[in-house]
């Protein structure tokens, strides 16, 4: 059996201890759980999938979506579990995984996430009034150098998460979520399924090469039997990342191998047919805004006027 290296050994030195587009109304009913072992929760609702890990006494949350669907998210929550929330984890600064944080921060001890992510929501924060503010994260990795891999480890009674940043891919803010003793892991929006990937190279300092690098990486050594929450889409594992990192290489190589030639072009030419599981959004991610990040002259997704 696979061991898993980013629980145990990787070489970031010692751990320090701690917008999306608006979303349609949403019905009274959305949130949808599923247990994927005795500590840990998917919940999934409207915007990223969120993360809910229980420990013997308190619990970590894994993003929130959007403010709207908090009351709903709570509701979520309490149905599998009366234990207060210590920390709320943000995997990075989209409005569809860190809009509801004011509403939850007086509710948990500290919000976790890098210190990119706190940068970009102050920025964007500051464009609103000040009722609409808050939910900043308080406890940041890479806090002393955000351009270098960065780990923390929570422990908790009955409770251990690590959790890493390892380069800039779909933001420069990306953390990885892992519960070593349950062999789960949330991914955040490293992890696509169902939908085209995004890469904000514009707003959020994205990097496709940075994206393969680090999906290849987690390729390299996860074991057969680990449960993934993804960013977005159904839970999958070990199989489906090896798919997606192959996916990746491939968008790579098709471009690499067309220099000069448009990102319209490479999206009619590519062979789309053979990557079923990722299909395009006609107003998010197209397969040519998607070649638009692959060879980095574009934003990555459709701009709206």
């Amino acid at each position: 059996m696979r061991t898993l290296p980013l629980f145990l050994a990787l070489a970031l030195g010692a751990p320090h201890v701690a917008q999306a587009p608006a979303a349609p109304a949403a019905p009274a009913k959305i949130h949808k759980v599923e247990k994927l072992s005795d500590r840990a929760y998917a919940i999934f609702g409207q915007g990223g999938n969120i993360g809910l890990f229980v420990g013997d006494q308190e619990a970590v949350l894994v993003d929130t979506q959007f403010a709207r669907l908090v009351p709903g998210l709570f509701e979520a929550i309490a149905s599998v579990t009366d234990k207060p929330i210590r920390f709320l984890v943000n995997t990075h600064h989209h409005g569809d995984h860190v809009g509801g944080n004011a509403l939850v921060a007086s509710k948990v001890q500290a919000i976790i996430a890098h210190a990119n992510v706190r940068r970009r929501m102050e920025a964007e924060q500051a464009k609103l009034d000040p009722a609409q503010r808050g939910g900043l994260p308080t406890l940041l990795l890479g806090e002393k150098d955000s351009a270098k891999p960065a780990r923390l480890d929570l422990r908790l009674p009955g409770l251990e998460v690590h959790i890493v940043h390892r380069s800039a891919a779909h933001t420069d803010g990306d953390l990885i979520l892992g519960l070593p003793g349950d062999r789960v892991m949330h991914l955040g929006d490293l992890m696509f399924l169902g939908m085209l990937p995004f890469i904000d190279a514009k707003d959020g300092a994205g990097s496709f090469k940075g994206l393969v690098d680090t999906v290849a990486w987690l390729a390299s050594w996860i074991p057969e039997d680990v449960k993934i929450i993804p960013g977005h889409g159904p839970l999958c594992g070990r199989k489906e990342v090896l798919r997606y990192r192959d996916f990746l290489k491939a968008l790579q190589a098709h471009a690499a191998a067309r220099p000069g030639t448009s990102s319209a072009d490479l999206a009619a030419s590519f062979d789309a047919a053979a990557w079923p599981e990722w299909k395009p959004t006609a107003t998010f991610v197209t397969w040519e805004t998607l070649f638009d990040a692959v060879t980095e002259r574009g934003p990555g997704r459709v701009v709206r006027p």
